[in-house]
């Protein structure tokens, strides 16, 4: 024979079992495993089924949101903090090292601008002076042909000349001979 467990039992009122009843066809159980498992829970969770409002939940609740908030303002205070302080350490830098650049590369841009505006300038004076002195040369070239033409005419007619040739036309060779150098 097996021995009956349900010994005990509880007296309520009708209103009562009667919720009871609905609560537990609702849910697919009898009002007997309704009823354990109703104690289980309240056992388990240590909640006191008096309190609607659920306020030992409620401060469970607070302490956890509590924690939360302390982790992210250790988190704030370790990382974040830090973090932004050296972004704006480094934004800072940046700009003095883009001023710096701005300054000084600007400036030897400048003075590079200028030095090739003289380059610039100097080569056109060699051009300039290297174009004179090629048309100098080639005057210089002119000049010693026609030199060399009325040395050569100068030249023949003397030899042309003997010991019986008028001393006019010996002067008249030297004047002719002169008058083609003075247009030289």
């Amino acid at each position: 024979m097996s021995k009956d467990e349900n010994v005990k039992t509880i007296r309520f009122p009708v209103g009562t079992d009667d919720r009871l009843q609905k609560v537990a066809a609702k849910n697919g159980l009898t009002k007997l495993a309704f009823f354990i498992h109703m104690v289980d829970y309240f056992y388990k969770s240590k909640k006191d089924p008096r309190d609607l409002n659920d306020e030992l939940l409620k401060t469970e609740l607070h302490k956890k949101t509590n924690n939360i908030v302390s982790f992210i303002k250790t988190q704030e205070q370790e990382l974040l903090i830090p973090i932004k302080q050296d972004a704006e350490r480094m934004i800072l830098s940046q700009q003095k090292q883009g001023l710096i650049f701005d300054r000084h590369i600007l400036k030897h841009n400048e003075a590079q601008q200028a030095t090739s505006k003289e380059l610039a300038t100097d080569t056109r004076m060699i051009k300039d002076y290297l174009k004179k002195l090629d048309a100098a040369r080639f005057d210089a070239n002119l000049l010693k042909k026609r030199f060399i033409d009325i040395l050569e005419h100068y030249v023949k007619a003397r030899e042309q000349m003997n010991v019986l040739t008028k001393q006019a036309d010996k002067d008249e060779l030297i004047k002719f001979t002169l008058e083609q150098m003075k247009y030289l």
